[in-house]
């Protein structure tokens, strides 16, 4: 038992350098895509090679990038404060739009770029979706700690 004189357990929130990295190669790919998806449409949805309406749809393309604009900021953000709630909540929110996105692949076939699905969901899982929830789990558990 704790009082406001007794320091909790001791437990390190030393942010890890593989979650520092990978957080800055989020950051990075977030940002690309969302300005792909502003500024060039077309060139971030490419398998959809014979769409020409472009300008009807930039409502989508355009949320879709400032969607992938705003999380590039936020990862960046979390990084900088390296907090465990700020890198717990982002992270989560990184494994959940992936799992998202993830499961819309697997159910239209796009944005696999023409790959087997088994082997995206495989690639995407081992990539993204098993770093995600572990950096959000380092995070979650010092917070729960303290």
């Amino acid at each position: 038992m704790t009082d406001k004189f007794t320091s909790p357990p001791a437990i390190s929130d030393h942010l890890p350098k593989w979650i520092l990295y990978f957080g800055c190669l989020l950051a990075t790919i977030g940002i690309v895509a969302g300005l792909l998806g502003v500024l060039s449409p077309m060139k971030f949805f490419s398998d959809f090679p014979n769409f020409t309406q472009w300008s009807a749809i930039s409502y989508v393309t355009t949320g879709w990038g400032i969607r992938n604009l705003a999380m590039g900021a936020v990862m960046l953000l979390a990084l900088w404060l390296k907090t465990p709630s700020a890198i717990a909540i982002v992270f989560s929110m990184r494994f959940l739009t992936e799992l998202g996105d993830l499961l819309n692949t697997l159910a239209t076939g796009h944005g696999s770029m023409g790959a087997p699905l088994g082997i995206v969901a495989a690639v995407w899982i081992a990539v993204f979706l098993t770093p995600e929830a572990l950096a959000a789990r380092w995070g979650i558990t010092r917070v729960l700690e303290r």
